[in-house]
């Protein structure tokens, strides 16, 4: 029987963030049309790539994270994953 292990996502990139140090509930928007402050301020972010790809690894379903809405990830990842199954086969064919 294999035992999985998983290691938790870097966060060393928190430190450097555009967001840090402003109010969370920004980042926490009531609706999808509240998130333009948090964008705007994640368009600026010197480490928005490493936000996201926490997000989405870590899978943040709510928030912005990395200029992204919690809809915007999940769609992301969707075009992710058909691109990986449609490379996979056509290295299989």
């Amino acid at each position: 029987m294999s035992v999985r292990t998983t290691t938790k996502p870097a966060t060393d990139w928190l430190e450097h963030a555009a967001c840090r140090g402003l109010e969370l509930r920004t980042f926490f928007p009531v609706s999808e049309t509240g998130a333009d402050v948090a964008v705007a301020v994640c368009a600026a972010c010197p480490v928005r790539e490493e936000c996201l790809e926490y997000a989405i690894a870590t899978r943040q379903p709510e928030g912005i994270w990395g200029g992204l809405t919690g809809v915007e990830r999940h769609r992301l990842l969707r075009r992710r994953q058909k691109a990986a199954r449609k490379e996979r086969a056509e290295h299989a064919a």
